[in-house]
């Protein structure tokens, strides 16, 4: 019988036939093709930034560089991404890091909520990426395979519910909270609810048929899967975190490319930046104002509320800190940085 990992790989070569080129003729030509794969449906806000990247890339090289897309799960789960470009599946792929928090635990550090910190999007981004390409690049990138060459985070992480309105902590108890990974599961947790690790494709369906109660999720990702069809209740001043995902190529591909082609995408990652976090954060506006429209109550928790919630996040940033050094890793250096770079980047 096939393995997954088999049939994954026989399919994505036949697939990928056509678009791959051999390295010897590829240096000849001074032209490179790359399979890009992603989990995400085409419905998804994020398509039409990816699609603007590659459009960067492309044009910034002249079209030395042409990019393949194939989105919406095609050639992998999203929890076979990191698989798919360990083994040249795809040439680059995203990276939901708090799915492999086992393999590059520290890249989940973009997930820790900051409760004293409100960095935009923009800011999330930069900090991130800057982490990407340095100290995680260090301690797990490069014994993962790959190397970094877009970081996306979303907007903050607030609270959205099916029947029950959260209004006090007292409220979660007991509630059915999706979350995307480790981190968010401690979070939930915190709070008093009972964490559902659940990729978003899923959620749609555990919402309808009393699976989930609620999730944790950005705005603009609600709209992407639909789910205002079935939501009620939305906190928009919790700051629960924000999921932070690479783009990420097969290292060995990486180090084999020219120093001008390895440098376009550098500064064609630094450059998307701005143009995703001013789309992010114009359609967080844009679906409060229609979720409103729609009958979804979108509202601010009280002051007193967001104290006792934060009292109760900030031990995880050094439980998550603590976890990690007892395995030997530079756990607080990289929390240290992240902090660091998104005071520099804007945040306050």
């Amino acid at each position: 019988m096939q393995t997954r990992r088999n049939l994954i790989k026989q399919t994505a070569a036949g697939i990928f036939a056509a678009a791959l080129m051999a390295p010897g003729l590829l240096q000849a030509q001074e032209s490179f093709t790359f399979s890009l794969a992603d989990s995400l449906p085409t419905t998804h806000y994020t398509y039409d930034i990816t699609q603007e990247w590659i459009k960067l890339l492309e044009e910034r090289s002249d079209g030395r560089i042409k990019i393949v897309h194939y989105p919406a799960g095609q050639v992998a789960s999203a929890q076979d991404m990191l698989d798919a470009i360990q083994n040249r599946i795809a040439d680059i792929a995203y990276l939901p890091v708090q799915y492999f928090a086992e393999k590059m635990p520290l890249a989940t550090v973009g997930s820790l909520p900051i409760p004293e910190l409100q960095p935009s999007v923009e800011a999330l981004d930069r900090a991130y990426l800057e982490l990407g390409k340095g100290i995680l690049d260090e301690a797990e990138m490069r014994d993962a395979g790959v190397r970094v060459v877009r970081a996306s985070t979303t907007s903050y992480y607030n609270i959205h519910m099916k029947t029950k309105k959260i209004e006090k902590l007292e409220d979660l108890t007991g509630m059915k909270i999706r979350v995307g990974g480790n981190v968010q599961q401690t979070t939930v947790q915190a709070l008093g609810g009972i964490p559902v690790t659940m990729v978003p494709p899923e959620m749609y369906n555990a919402l309808q048929n009393g699976t989930l109660d609620g999730t944790v999720f950005s705005l603009p990702s609600v709209n992407s899967y639909k789910l205002d069809d079935l939501l009620k209740y939305s906190t928009n001043n919790l700051n629960l975190g924000v999921f932070a995902t690479y783009f990420a190529m097969n290292r060995e591909l990486w180090e084999s490319l020219p120093e001008d082609i390895r440098t376009i995408f550098d500064e064609v990652g630094e450059e998307i930046i701005a143009h995703e976090s001013s789309v992010v954060e114009g359609l967080s506006e844009e679906y409060i104002s229609k979720f409103r429209d729609r009958g979804l109550d979108i509202y601010d928790l009280e002051p007193e509320v967001l104290a006792e919630i934060t009292e109760r996040l900030n031990p995880i940033r050094e439980e998550w800190t603590q976890l990690y050094s007892d395995r030997g890793l530079p756990a607080q250096e990289v929390v240290d940085q992240w902090v660091a770079l998104l005071k520099k980047h804007g945040g306050n």
